[in-house]
């Protein structure tokens, strides 16, 4: 019986604290923004080697081969072993639908390895583009291009985040003839509010990840010449939303 008791007493806390209520006081929810711009310094590239065939043998030597030539040309450019993943060899079988007889097709098993390569020169990464192996087997794709100072710089928009939140908050509640009170409520993900007796609920909203810079896809061969990689910069924005109390 204490068992059940106890067990109650704890279920009845977690929904007071899942409530969110601030006992019927006004208040502000306020969304602060920061934003920096910044010269990438990440160049990310992903090789994939995959081929589907009957022979085993042959088609295991083959990929095994290419994947040996990219990171010797990966070694040549010094890339530092913490920028460069090989993943195992993956091996799935693949099949077709043949409507005329309504059955699969086995075409063979479907041979798989990836690299990712991460250069922190543009210029490296585009000889590294223009040195992959013209073939079939060979599909690249450059990811979005990065910078290495983003958690830092993240952590320091925060707190500019946070002061043109209250900025915001300080004019709205000056416009209503309020103050500002006690931070109820800070976060980095938007809240859902809606309005019930004697308070409000709310809960977070995940906010949607910034698109990529540039991304190139290629399979079959390798990159053209005429290809342009653009450095570009990268803007990193950091959100908060702040629920203030007021006061008179």
């Amino acid at each position: 019986m204490k068992r059940i008791l106890a067990g109650l007493l704890a279920l009845g806390a977690a929904l007071t604290v899942q409530a969110q209520s601030i006992s019927g006081a006004p208040y502000l929810a306020v969304h602060g923004n920061a934003k920096a711009e910044l010269v990438p310094d990440v160049f990310p590239l992903d090789i994939t080697l995959q081929d589907t065939s009957l022979d085993a043998a042959a088609t295991q030597v083959r990929i095994e081969a290419l994947a040996a030539d990219i990171l010797a040309t990966a070694k040549a450019l010094r890339l530092a072993d913490a920028d460069v993943t090989v993943s195992n060899m993956r091996v799935s079988p693949e099949y077709r639908y043949d409507r005329t007889t309504e059955k699969q097709v086995f075409l063979g098993n479907l041979y798989q390895r990836e690299i990712k390569l991460r250069f922190h020169a543009l210029p490296d990464l585009a000889k590294m583009v223009g040195s992959l192996p013209n073939a079939k087997e060979v599909r690249v794709e450059t990811g979005e291009f990065e910078t290495s100072r983003a958690d830092e710089v993240r952590r320091s928009l925060t707190g500019k985040a946070v002061e043109d939140a209250r900025r915001t908050a300080e004019a709205m509640a000056a416009a209503v003839g309020r103050k500002l009170g006690a931070v109820h409520n800070v976060s980095n993900q938007g809240f859902n509010v809606r309005y019930v007796e004697g308070g409000f609920e709310g809960s977070p909203v995940v906010l949607a990840p910034p698109k990529a810079l540039d991304s190139v896809t290629v399979s079959g061969s390798r990159l053209s010449p005429e290809l342009v990689l653009r450095q570009g910069r990268i803007t990193l924005e950091q959100d908060v939303y702040v629920i203030y109390t007021l006061q008179d």
